[in-house]
């Protein structure tokens, strides 16, 4: 009989496996009740703004579409990159091997004129030509190597065409398929262009309805609302959400951290907006379609519209902080993923009513807006 103590261990193992399994189990159910409640509360936000302002739904409907095509246009380029890399090699290819087969036909044209000049014959003519019978097995040694490397080469031969028939082919269907994805690249911008300029009209619409300073004062302010109200539910949803192992705490790298885009700096933290209405973080000029990267590891724990910020990302860092990065042109990430710094969130637009491309970017503490300048390192 096993002595007890020996079994501890193996009951150790056990139960960090169990309580590993338990822990995967919760972040997912974790996760699930995020995504539930961000999408509740998706669904009231937008039942109470139908309410205020068509003109903001309009701009909302039209900036989605725009996201759409925009993912579109950019999985149809690469494609289009991807079949034409591929049409590449195939070309190189078939040059190989019409290169090969003209080389063969130039040695099998030697080998047929040189039997053709022994006669039907030849292992006999070679025989009687023979006066030293001890040249016999050479020659005809010789004469084996020689049949059997034509046999080689008419085969190779035949390989060969075979195989430049396949890539003659295979090229044809990639031209097809580059035809294809080329004209529903077009179709796909000509379509970006109108929701572009169905766009800007709303835009014209909507800024002519706020040309007052209270209304626009108004307006950001609920703006705002929303926005507290979606941190405050998200924030409390991932509380109990766990950590990897070589989680990097953010507050041991304040004011290293890279910044989410390169560009310039069109409103800075604490710049007033209007009225007493003050920014509470960064808007970074950057062109259309620039990469986002996300400032530090953590959680993505919301990924989608919200009016007045646009397709918005939140990063859940941990420790009660959060990073936030809006008016982007297409989203990346989905809610739950997990991101590393450095990764790429989103591209950056114009969505949510701006009027040029750029990034929105806050850090908050506890709900809390925080100075990026305190965050970020100097760029």
């Amino acid at each position: 009989m096993k002595h007890p103590t020996r079994l501890i261990p193996c009951l150790c193992l056990l139960l960090g496996c169990l309580l590993a399994l338990s822990s995967q189990a919760e972040d997912r159910e974790q996760l699930n009740k995020l995504q539930r409640l961000i999408e509740e509360l998706q669904k009231t936000l937008e039942q109470g703004d139908q309410a205020k302002n068509q003109l903001q739904n309009e701009l909302m409907t039209v900036e989605l579409k725009v996201a759409l095509l925009n993912s579109a246009l950019r999985e149809a380029g690469s494609e289009i990159s991807e079949l034409e890399s591929q049409q590449k090699a195939l070309q190189e290819k078939k040059v190989i091997f019409q290169n090969g087969i003209q080389e063969q036909r130039i040695a099998l044209s030697q080998h047929l004129n040189a039997a053709y000049k022994m006669g039907a014959q030849e292992p006999i003519k070679l025989l009687l030509n023979q006066k030293d019978p001890s040249k016999f097995s050479r020659v005809f040694g010789y004469y084996n190597y020689f049949s059997q490397s034509r046999t080689e080469q008419i085969a190779a031969y035949e390989t060969n065409l075979t195989e430049l028939d396949r890539v003659m082919s295979a090229i044809e269907r990639q031209r097809i398929d580059l035809d294809g994805s080329r004209a529903s690249l077009e179709t796909n911008q000509d379509e970006l262009m109108y929701h572009k300029q169905q766009r800007q009209k709303t835009l014209e619409k909507l800024n002519a309805s706020l040309e007052s300073d209270q209304k626009k004062l108004s307006q950001w302010e609920r703006q705002r609302a929303r926005l507290q109200q979606l941190l405050s539910n998200v924030e409390r949803a991932s509380r109990t959400m766990t950590l990897p192992d070589d989680y990097i705490p953010i507050a041991s790298r304040k004011g290293t951290l890279n910044w989410p885009v390169a560009g310039r700096l069109l409103k800075r933290f604490g710049n007033t907006r209007t009225g007493s209405l003050r920014w509470e973080g960064w808007l970074i000029r950057s062109d259309a379609g620039t990469p986002v990267t996300t400032v530090h590891q953590g959680r993505i724990v919301f990924s989608n519209y919200l009016r007045g910020f646009g397709l918005l990302i939140i990063v859940d860092h941990g420790d009660s902080f959060m990073s936030l990065y809006a008016h982007n042109q297409e989203l990346l990430k989905e809610t739950g993923d997990w991101v590393e710094t450095g990764e790429v969130l989103a591209h950056s637009g114009e969505s949510g009513g701006l009027d040029e491309p750029a990034l929105y970017f806050e850090i908050r503490e506890k709900g809390q807006p925080r100075d990026p300048k305190s965050w970020l390192k100097s760029n």
